[in-house]
């Protein structure tokens, strides 16, 4: 199995011609009606459910990134399937997030300025909030060189901005724009609710005693042996029939 270098390209060299001649495909459609067309629908579409697919792809990715390091319910095989839905989701959360800022500042509805400034109103918390989804993509990216470095504890420190990355944009998505519809509220509340469970379950297994048992425990011992030469020693020899001598005397037989 071949070994992946830090120093290699984050994606190989197909799926940047892939994303180049999708690009160029986008680029040369949209300037044909139909094109144009469909590009606007696509635009308008994103406009409305980016910032949804956003929430449900971070979500996703905070509750198996919680659940992935979990060692007492789940089996190791378990352990990676989780892992690798945590990384899907959060490259498709980042995805749609840099989708979401493009149609809302090509809309006009945002300024070019609030994707790089933060602040406490509605549109702020989602600039705060994509910002520190960047770090934890980065830090991500880069675990293998904290590994190597010796030092986890730094990687640890900046991925687990994740939990606070998430908050920020749930009070962005309830406070930014037009009121939320009715089942758009109740995919926030589910949502919390998912993770909720998942830092409860997290928690009451990480403050569980475990007991952790002892090599060989459990298995039957053995029978003693003894050298052959203690049996020996405590062997006690058969009686020996014996017969009468007429001499009066008595011989073993």
């Amino acid at each position: 199995m071949k070994t992946r270098s830090s120093e290699d390209p984050l994606l190989p060299t197909w799926a940047l011609a892939v994303t180049a001649f999708g690009a160029l495909i986008v680029t040369v459609g949209a300037v044909t009606p139909p094109g144009a067309a469909l590009a606007g629908g696509l635009q308008r579409f994103l406009s409305f459910y980016a910032g949804v697919f956003t929430l449900l792809t971070m979500t996703t990715a905070v509750v198996t990134g919680v659940l992935a390091s979990e060692r007492v319910l789940l089996r190791i095989h378990h352990r990676v399937l989780f892992q690798g839905v945590h990384r899907a989701a959060s490259v498709l959360a980042v995805t749609f997030v840099v989708a979401h800022l493009l149609v809302k500042v090509l809309g006009g509805v945002a300024a070019p300025v609030n994707v790089v400034v933060p602040g406490v109103d509605p549109v702020g918390l989602g600039t705060l909030a994509f910002q520190l989804m960047l770090v934890v993509a980065v830090t991500g990216v880069l675990r293998a060189r904290f590994a190597l470095r010796a030092r986890p504890w730094v990687w640890r420190s900046l991925h687990s901005v994740a939990y606070l990355a998430w908050p920020v944009g749930i009070a962005h998505g309830l406070t930014a724009g037009r009121a939320p519809a009715n089942w758009v509220v109740l995919g926030y509340v589910l949502c919390m609710g998912a993770v909720a469970l998942a830092v409860l379950t997290r928690l009451a297994v990480s403050t569980r005693p475990r007991r952790i048992g002892h090599a060989g425990e459990g298995l039957t011992p053995a029978p003693e042996r003894r050298p052959a030469a203690s049996r020996a020693e405590t062997a006690v020899p058969e009686p020996r029939a014996t017969v009468g001598d007429p001499r009066g005397t008595r011989v073993a037989r």
